[in-house]
C-alpha cells in the first residue's frame, strides 16, 4: 500500500525547482543568442512559485492563478524557440500569443477547462515549436559548412520527450478530480521530476553548445525548391567558379565557412550560390563542403607524407572541428573508419 507523500517534500522540490530555474536564467543570460531563453526559465520559476503559494494556502485576492499558467506555457515555449532560432515576426505578432494567457487571468474560477485549454494549447505549440527547429535544421544545412555544430537536433529530442510528457500530463490534470490520494501526489510528482530532468538537460545543452544560427528568417527561402526552372549552364558556370574559388584558396580549411562568404568573395547573391552547388552538386552547402574536405583527406591519409600526422589534425586541418562529426561523415563516406582506411593505404603501398 502506498503511503502519502508529503505536502512538504511536494514543496521542497517545488522550491529547488525554483532556485535552479532562476540559476539557469542567470547563466544563459552571459551568452547574448540565447539569452531569449530567460524568460522561459524565469517562467518556469514563477510557476514553481505560485505551486508552493497555493499548496500553502496563499492565493491572489482568492483566486488560483496555476491555470493561468498552463495556459501561457504553451506561447512561452514556442516564443523562446522562434527568437532562439531567429524566426521571422515582430513584437506585435509575438504579444498576440500572450492575449489568451492574460486573459484567462480573470477565468480562473473555471479551473478545470482552463486546464483542458492549457493542455491543447501546449500540445499545438509544441507541434508548431518542432516544425520551427525542423525549418531551422534544413536552413542550417544550406548556410554554414559546419552545420551538426550549430545544429539543435537536441533541442528536438528534448521537445519530443517534453510533447510525450506533457500527454500524459493533459491525462493527469483533467482526471485529477477523479483520482484518489495518494495516486494524485506521486503522479504529480513524478511528471515534476520529469520535467525537472528535461529542463536540466535543456540548461546544460545550451552552456555546451554556446554557438547558435539565429538568422533563419534572413535565409529560411534557401532551403525552399526552386518554382521556376532555371538555366542549368548558368547553374553550372556558377558552380565552376563557386568550387574553383573554394578549392584553389582551400576556403574548405575554415570550420565556420559559410556561404554568405562565399558569395561576397564572388559578388554573387547567396541564392544564385545556393541554387548553383544545389542543382548540380544535389547536396546543400554543408554536405557539399564536407565532400571536398573528406576528399582532401583520404589523399592526405593516403600519403607517405603525413604517416607522421595524427588523423584528427588532418581532420582539423581540414576544417573539421568536431571529432565525432569528422569520424561519422568519413565512414558514411568509404564505409570504414579513418584509422581503417589508412591501414589499408598503408598495406597496399607496401605491396
Amino acid at each position: 500500500m502506498l503511503t502519502p507523500l508529503s505536502i512538504s517534500g511536494l514543496t521542497l522540490f517545488q522550491v529547488i525547482f525554483a532556485w535552479q530555474m532562476c540559476f539557469a536564467a542567470i547563466l544563459v543570460w552571459q551568452n547574448p543568442k540565447s539569452r531569449c531563453l530567460v524568460l522561459f526559465f524565469v517562467f518556469q520559476a514563477l510557476l514553481c512559485v505560485a505551486n508552493v503559494l497555493e499548496s500553502a494556502g496563499y492565493s491572489l485576492a482568492g483566486y488560483v492563478i496555476t491555470p493561468a499558467f498552463t495556459v501561457a506555457m504553451g506561447p512561452v515555449w514556442y516564443l523562446s524557440v522562434r527568437t532562439l532560432v531567429g524566426a521571422s515576426g515582430s513584437v506585435l505578432q509575438s504579444g498576440r500569443h500572450l492575449l489568451l494567457p492574460l486573459a484567462s487571468l480573470g477565468l480562473t474560477d473555471f479551473v478545470q477547462p482552463l486546464i483542458a485549454l492549457g493542455s491543447v494549447m501546449l500540445l499545438c505549440y509544441l507541434v508548431a515549436s518542432l516544425k520551427l527547429l525542423r525549418d531551422y535544421r534544413d536552413t542550417v544545412y544550406q548556410v554554414h559548412a559546419d552545420a551538426p555544430t550549430v545544429g539543435l537536433n537536441w533541442l528536438t529530442w528534448l521537445l519530443g520527450g517534453y510533447v510525450v510528457l506533457s500527454l500524459t500530463d493533459f491525462v493527469r490534470m483533467n482526471v485529477q478530480p477523479i483520482t484518489p490520494m495518494p495516486w494524485k501526489a506521486y503522479w504529480y510528482f513524478a511528471h515534476e521530476v520529469g520535467f525537472f530532468g528535461i529542463l536540466s538537460l535543456l540548461l546544460v545543452r545550451v552552456i555546451k553548445q554556446p554557438h547558435f544560427f539565429n538568422r533563419l528568417a534572413q535565409y529560411q527561402a534557401l532551403s525552399q525548391p526552386e518554382e521556376a526552372a532555371q538555366d542549368k549552364q548558368l547553374a553550372q558556370s556558377i558552380f565552376e567558379a563557386v568550387d574553383a574559388q573554394i578549392r584553389e584558396q582551400a576556403l574548405f580549411c575554415q570550420p565556420r565557412l559559410s556561404i554568405q562568404h562565399i558569395a561576397d568573395q564572388l559578388s554573387l547573391g547567396v541564392k544564385q550560390v545556393s541554387w548553383a552547388i544545389n542543382s548540380v552538386s544535389n547536396n546543400n552547402f554543408s554536405n557539399y563542403i564536407n565532400e571536398i574536405r573528406l576528399e582532401q583527406i583520404e589523399k592526405q591519409l593516403a600519403d607517405p607524407a603525413y604517416a607522421e600526422v595524427s588523423i584528427l589534425s588532418i581532420a582539423m586541418d581540414n576544417g573539421f572541428n568536431a571529432k565525432s562529426t569528422f569520424n561519422q561523415a568519413f565512414k558514411a563516406r568509404t564505409g570504414m573508419t579513418p584509422t581503417r582506411y589508412r591501414t589499408l593505404c598503408r598495406a597496399q603501398s607496401t605491396v
